[in-house]
């Protein structure tokens, strides 16, 4: 048999049949021997993947694993191939297999007699595969058709689908459902000589008849805008835009339940409502619908149910009785920053690499970083799964977030219970921390005094005065380090005028990064100025922090972080270490200082 003869033996022209698994080898065996590498060739087209979009294709290998092996790939095919395929007969091809081979001959190669066959194979396969029951997939053959019609100008093929669209949307778009109707109507809504002058009143019907799909209403209304701009209708637009904010509050009031997803899912559609309004320049809806979202979001942590399990830290507790015993007040602060430790940005990074890599699923979407008044502060998007390092912007963010959730954990059972020690066994007062802020360099002039009452409200449990305190003047100490080592903390505007640049600005500056340790500079900007980090520094300047959020675990980690950076550059702290028996000795906790309690056991 020749390659014809075989590909119609095994080929039929149903929705998702090609693929290479039908090229089996019995029927290799069965082919003349020039068309043998011809028959393989076609197996591995058959199984490249592809994504179809209004007015583009994308090939793509099938499968792509994690180490960076794949399947056939357009790029595979050779100048040798490409030959092989320009010299088939196509038009005996089946229509699948013809429409994908005609389009990597035009896609790829600008074949003209390629494009006019692959544009009437997809029409062709939109014909034999729709029914009004059943469109799943249909709309990517029509997408094709329309858009290499287009492309080389074959006319008479476009005005025979457009007489096709225009009978379906007079007499079927409204009752068909699902979203085929919306994505045709799209579609040629994007081609500039389409009239699309009745697609309104269409969109309007079924918006009616399915005003509870919030995500179809949505479409509909964002189309009908889209129309009434190409139609130069800006008022019709205007109007649109408005009832698709008065569809967003009413959908929001009816989803506001006593749970926080219905909440969280309000305060979305509040938020859509509000940027319509505004661009709408209905300023005072806009208002009257943020001050609703605000007290929304109010509610949010009073209905999160906390994930909750109940630890055993009596190992954690003995192990700090046994590292404190016997040491001064000195020495059990000293003893706090050795227990302390600055975790390093590759180890996060490779932690957050390998979250992806063993649990993909997982991480399939983003994450609403809310704060405590149930304020969303960051919409944390994920990380391609296929190039995880290629947005190092985004994948610095996702390297906060997961550094905070360790920061809490630290925080809340090893320095909450190192502090509670500290506090119980020592009577003192400011005058004992003189020895960590006493001719230390890191601490900008005049500021020792504010630093040594700052730490030691820390160590008191003041927590709520201590961070106050702390978080700008740490944030001032960064600005000195910067300044010293060259580098340019402040902007000059063209008038001449001069103001201190935004901190973020401060952390990244080379000069800083070249001269200081870059793990601890990380930690720091966390700590104090990321919305997927702690964000200290802003909470407190807002005067938003609350006093329980300053005795929360990563407030305390933050606090132990600026004693731990103080005492790096005290020369007292270096002489007690240095002379203190009891500090050369360290028992390091054991693997089961903190366990997670089964209550299955009890």
């Amino acid at each position: 048999m020749n390659i014809y003869e075989v590909l119609d033996k095994i080929i039929v022209n149903k929705r998702y049949k090609l693929s290479s698994a039908l090229f089996d080898d019995k029927y290799r065996d069965e082919l003349i021997e020039k068309d043998v590498i011809l028959f393989d060739l076609l197996k591995n087209i058959s199984s490249i993947g592809t994504e179809i979009h209004n007015g583009s294709i994308k090939f793509h290998p099938l499968f792509t694993t994690a180490d960076g092996r794949r399947t056939f790939s357009v790029e595979d095919i050779t100048e040798e191939d490409f030959s092989m395929l320009e010299a088939m007969e196509l038009n005996r091809v089946p229509l699948v297999l013809r429409a994908l081979i005609s389009d990597i001959l035009w896609s790829q190669r600008k074949v003209y007699s390629a494009a006019m066959l692959a544009a009437e194979a997809y029409w062709n396969l939109f014909i034999l595969w729709y029914t009004d029951d059943d469109n799943i997939g249909t709309i990517d053959m029509i997408r094709r058709a329309v858009c290499i019609s287009l492309q080389i100008k074959q006319e008479s093929l476009f005005s025979d689908i457009c007489a096709w669209v225009n009978d379906f949307i007079s007499q079927k778009a409204v009752t068909i459902d699902g979203f085929f109707s919306l994505r045709l109507m799209e579609l040629f809504a994007e081609q500039k000589m389409y009239d699309v002058s009745a697609f309104p009143d269409v969109l309007d019907q079924m918006i009616s008849s399915d005003h509870d799909n919030v995500s179809k209403v949505e479409q509909a209304y964002e189309l009908k805008v889209y129309c009434y701009n190409k139609l130069k209708k800006n008022e019709e637009a205007k109007n649109a835009n408005i009832a698709l904010a008065e569809y967003y509050v009413n959908f929001a009031e009816q989803t506001v339940q006593r749970d926080m997803l219905g909440a969280m899912r309000a305060g979305n559609f509040f938020q859509k409502a509000i940027v319509l309004y505004r661009n709408s320049g209905e300023k005072e809806k806009a208002e009257n619908t943020h001050r609703r979202l605000v007290e929304v979001q109010k509610d949010i942590p009073k209905l999160m149910v906390p994930i909750t399990m109940e630890l055993d830290i009596k190992g954690v507790v003995d192990n700090i009785h046994v590292n404190m015993e016997g040491l001064t007040f000195e020495e059990s602060i000293i003893r706090l920053i050795q227990m302390f430790v600055f975790e390093k940005r590759d180890i996060i990074k490779q932690r957050v690499i390998e979250e992806y890599k063993n649990y993909p699923l997982s991480h399939l979407f983003g994450e609403n970083i809310v704060n405590e008044r149930g304020q969303t502060t960051l919409a944390l998007q994920p990380l391609d799964i296929r190039n995880l390092e290629g947005d190092t912007e985004l994948l610095e963010l996702h390297m906060h977030q997961n550094a905070l959730k360790n920061q809490r954990i630290v925080g809340d059972i090893w320095i909450k219970n190192i502090l509670l020690y500290i506090r119980n066994k020592y009577d003192f007062d400011n005058s004992m921390l003189e020895f960590l802020v006493k001719d230390n360099p890191i601490i900008p002039a005049g500021r020792e005094r504010i630093f040594q009452s700052a730490v030691s409200m820390f160590i008191r449990g003041e927590y709520y005065e201590a961070m106050h305190i702390l978080a700008p003047q740490v944030e001032n100490l960064f600005r000195n380090i910067a300044r010293e080592v060259g580098g340019l903390t402040v902007t000059l505007e063209n008038d001449g005028s001069s103001m201190e640049k935004v901190l973020s600005s401060i952390f990244d500056l080379p000069e800083l990064l070249d001269c200081y340790d870059n793990d601890i500079i990380f930690t720091f900007k966390g700590l104090l100025n990321e919305k997927a980090g702690a964000n200290i520094r802003n909470e407190v300047a807002h005067g938003i922090i609350s006093e329980e959020a300053c005795g929360s675990g990563v407030c305390l980690f933050f606090g132990a972080a600026v004693i731990k950076l103080l005492s790096f550059t005290s020369v007292s702290c270096y002489k007690i270490l240095k002379n203190s028996e009891r500090l050369k000795h360290f028992e390091k906790p054991g693997e089961n200082a903190l366990k997670i309690i089964d209550k299955r056991e009890k």
